[in-house]
């Protein structure tokens, strides 16, 4: 309300009063919305249908973060499962491949978990995939330290130049072209075209110099 003759404003009694009860509803309303929220937090969150797997699916019942872990289990380049054997399976698998069940005693003795491509090749991989299991250990160690809420920034100083496979590696070590490089040289390199071909060809010739 602007005074007649002045040019600055006033409020009437009114106007202080409606001001008053404005700001009373105001803080009412956030108060109402805050506990409202809080309420929420406090709650359990709803179980969902999660599908998992890609040759057999199957479907069930569970926390969301549960449906989020298998979804990304089933992105195979975002991750490889890994075999962790026990004893009885590896007397098990004598019965029907000795030389495999020799290799698994191998991963076993070394406490490794380890996909079965790699298995094929884990007397020659011994010593990177050991360093890579004490660099992952150290990792994990780092990360489960990162405060509640965050920043989830990557640990400073984490060493994982042995773990395969890894964006923008070099070599063909823990992919699923190693095998197969190995028991065919040239395989890779056969299936490309174009400037990928002779990527292919020279990163599977440092793959053999190296073993």
């Amino acid at each position: 309300i602007w005074a007649q003759g002045s040019c600055r404003p006033h409020a009437s009694r009114g106007s202080v009063r409606d001001l008053h009860l404005c700001l009373h509803s105001c803080s009412s309303a956030a108060a109402m919305a805050l506990r409202l929220s809080c309420r929420r937090l406090a709650e359990k969150v709803p179980d969902v249908f999660v599908q998992f797997g890609l040759e057999q699916q199957f479907r069930f019942i569970s926390h969301p973060g549960v449906m989020a872990v298998s979804r990304l289990l089933e992105m195979r380049q975002v991750a490889r499962m890994r075999a962790t054997f026990t004893q009885e399976n590896i007397e098990k698998m004598k019965a029907f491949d000795p030389e495999l069940a020799r290799k698994a005693q191998i991963a076993y003795d070394n406490k490794l978990p380890i996909n079965f491509q790699q298995l094929e090749l884990v007397e020659e991989s011994l010593p990177r995939l050991l360093e890579e299991k004490k660099q992952l250990d150290a990792a994990r160690a780092a990360v489960s330290k990162l405060p509640i809420g965050g920043p989830y920034d990557m640990p400073k100083g984490l060493d994982i130049s042995a773990a395969r496979p890894v964006p923008g590696q070099k070599d063909l070590q823990g992919t699923i072209m190693e095998l197969a490089e190995l028991q065919n040289p040239g395989s890779q390199a056969a299936i490309l075209e174009g400037p990928a071909k002779e990527i292919a060809s020279k990163i599977a010739s440092k793959q053999i110099s190296s073993k």
